[in-house]
């Protein structure tokens, strides 16, 4: 059985209903953004962050976030390796953050867009 590459996993998760809801999937950084059918922007963790950092230990947002510019803190984390402080890849205002991330440190090492996601955005128009 053929193994299926992450991002083959993202778009098919994403993909699996009638009408797609996400498109343009890109990475920036070790963030994954995708735009779903309403417009809003779904960020995660890339699997280049695990290839860096090893088993994520700890994680947590770095301000309670309202509005965000490119490059502004996303989330700070640590791993097996090493402490990085991941950046916005898009400006808008953050509508949703994955409260699991809190709850549930083992969420962030799943190369799952379900459950290691961080942020829902909507984008500055």
């Amino acid at each position: 059985m053929a193994k299926i590459s992450f991002w083959t996993r993202i778009k098919n998760f994403f993909t699996g209903k009638k009408q797609p809801t996400l498109s343009d999937v890109q990475v920036k950084d070790g963030i994954w953004y995708a735009k779903q059918n309403d417009g809003n922007y779904l960020l995660g963790i890339d699997e280049s962050v695990y290839q860096l950092m090893g088993k994520i230990t700890f994680a947590d947002f770095p301000t309670q976030l309202k509005d965000i510019q490119v490059d502004d803190d996303l989330l700070d984390i640590e791993g097996d390796k090493s402490v990085e402080t991941l950046k916005s890849p898009i400006a808008g205002t953050v509508i949703e953050q994955n409260a699991d991330i809190g709850k549930n440190i083992d969420t962030l090492n799943e190369p799952n867009p379900q459950v290691n996601w961080i942020v829902k955005v909507k984008p500055l128009s």
